[in-house]
C-alpha cells in the first residue's frame, strides 16, 4: 500500500484515537489511485498500465458498457460508473452465494472478478497477492 495511506491512517489514530471506516467510494478511490478528496484532483488524471481510467481505475471496455461519456476525469461520472459496476457484481455474487459480499469479497469482485468467480467466490482460493490486496482494502473499510 502507498506510504501516504499508512501515514493518513496513523495521523487519524493519533488525532482521534480510532480510525473511522471509509465509505466504499472514498476507500476505493484512495486505494486505486490515491484520491484523497471528493473533488477533482491529480488522481483523476491517472491512467493504469493496462489503460485503466478514472480515480477508480476502470478498464475502458468496462466503462463503455456503463456510459457513453468519456469524461473519465470527472469524479461524479466516474463514481456513477463505478457504483453501477459494483452493484452488478455484488448482485452476481449474491445470486450465487446467497448473501452480500464482505469488504474482501467486494474488492475481489472489483479488481479480479473472473479470477474470483473461477474459484467459486472463495477468497482463500484466489492467488495470495490478490487476497492480500483485498485484505488491505478491507482494512480501510473496517473500524
Amino acid at each position: 500500500m502507498n506510504r501516504w495511506i499508512w501515514r493518513a491512517v496513523g495521523l487519524a489514530i493519533l488525532a482521534e484515537g480510532t480510525v473511522e471506516a471509509l465509505p466504499v467510494r472514498e476507500s476505493l478511490a484512495m486505494f486505486e489511485s490515491g484520491a484523497r478528496q471528493a473533488q477533482f484532483c491529480r488522481a483523476d488524471l491517472k491512467r493504469g498500465n493496462s489503460g485503466e481510467v478514472s480515480r477508480f481505475q476502470i478498464m475502458p471496455d468496462i466503462w463503455r458498457q456503463y456510459t457513453r461519456s468519456r469524461d473519465f476525469e470527472n469524479p461524479e461520472v466516474a463514481w456513477s460508473v463505478a457504483s453501477r459496476i459494483l452493484d452488478d457484481r455484488s448482485r452476481w455474487f449474491a445470486e450465487r452465494r446467497g448473501r452480500n459480499p464482505n469488504a474482501v469479497e467486494l474488492y475481489l469482485l472489483w479488481n479480479k472478478p473472473a479470477s474470483f468467480a473461477a474459484v467459486g467466490f472463495d477468497p482463500e482460493r484466489v492467488r495470495t497477492v490478490y487476497r492480500e490486496r483485498a485484505q488491505r482494502f478491507a482494512n480501510l473499510r473496517s473500524r
